[in-house]
């Protein structure tokens, strides 16, 4: 793996992140940093765990980007449910809108 790719696979895991954390009306702590790992972990759930790639052909760098999506709502709303119950109970925001 070469910088430039691990350098894309970063940013592409970060817009797939923000954009579950915009459709889930939620924020992950560590802002931006959060919405990477969150990426990450998704594509990595959908690809490898679950095996489920939807739309192969649109991919970039051989993360494929919709299975990185739907795979990144799916760990911000387990988050979103796990601190709901374990903070004060109004699923509270962390930090951004």
């Amino acid at each position: 793996m070469t910088l430039l790719h691990l350098i894309v696979l970063i940013v592409v895991a970060a817009v797939c992140g923000l954009i579950a954390e915009r459709v889930m009306g939620r924020s992950l702590p560590f802002g931006w940093i959060g919405a990477t790992v969150a990426g990450f972990v998704g594509a990595w759930l959908m690809v490898d765990v679950v095996h489920l790639v939807i739309l192969p052909t649109l991919s970039i760098e051989g993360l494929p980007i919709v299975s990185a999506i739907l795979g990144a709502i799916i760990v911000v709303a387990l988050f979103s449910l796990v601190a709901g119950r374990l903070g004060t109970g109004h699923g509270r925001s962390w930090g951004r809108a």
